[in-house]
C-alpha cells in the first residue's frame, strides 16, 4: 500500500529536509571513515585515482582527468607517482598505439581493498551501538539510496 502524496509545497520542503540531513550524515560518516586512509600512505588525490582504477576498471588519462575533475597535467603527475610506487601500470591500446590505458596493479588492488576494508570496519564500529531493528532500517535505506542511480 503506497502512501498518498503530500500536498504541493510540503512534498518539496520535506524532500529538501531529508536531503539536507542525508547530506550532513554522509559527510560526517565519510569524514570519520576517511581517517583510516592515512594507513595507505597515499595522498587523498592518489588514493581517489587508484580507487577509480580498482573499483571501476582501467581508464585512459583523459577519462581519469574528467572523472577526477582535474587538468591533464595534474593527472599525469598523480599517475607518475602511482606508477613509481608500482600501484598502476600504463599499457598501449593494441588497436591504437596512440592511446594509453591505465590499470591498477595487483599491489595497487591489494592496497585499495585493504583500505576499503579498514573504512568498512570503521563504519561497522560506528554502527555497533544500534539495535537489530535500527540496522535493518539502515539496510533498507541503503537499498533505496542505491536504487536512485
Amino acid at each position: 500500500m503506497s502512501t498518498p502524496p503530500l500536498p504541493a509545497g510540503l512534498d518539496d520542503s520535506r524532500r529538501n529536509r531529508v536531503a539536507n540531513r542525508l547530506h550532513s550524515a554522509a559527510i560526517h560518516l565519510l569524514r570519520r571513515a576517511r581517517q583510516e586512509d592515512r594507513a595507505t600512505g597515499l595522498s587523498p588525490e592518489r588514493l581517489s585515482l587508484l580507487s577509480v582504477l580498482v573499483f571501476a576498471g582501467p581508464r585512459t588519462a583523459s577519462e581519469l582527468a574528467a572523472i577526477e575533475r582535474v587538468s591533464r597535467p595534474a593527472i599525469t603527475r598523480i599517475l607518475n607517482a602511482l606508477e613509481n610506487a608500482r600501484l598502476v601500470r600504463r599499457e598501449r591500446l593494441v588497436g591504437d598505439r596512440r592511446v594509453t590505458v591505465v590499470h591498477a596493479t595487483p599491489k595497487g588492488r591489494r592496497l585499495m581493498e585493504a583500505g576499503r576494508a579498514r573504512r568498512v570496519q570503521r563504519i561497522a564500529g560506528d554502527l555497533g551501538h544500534l539495535s537489530a531493528a535500527q540496522l535493518e532500517l539502515l539496510s533498507e535505506a541503503s537499498k533505496l539510496l542505491d536504487s536512485l542511480d
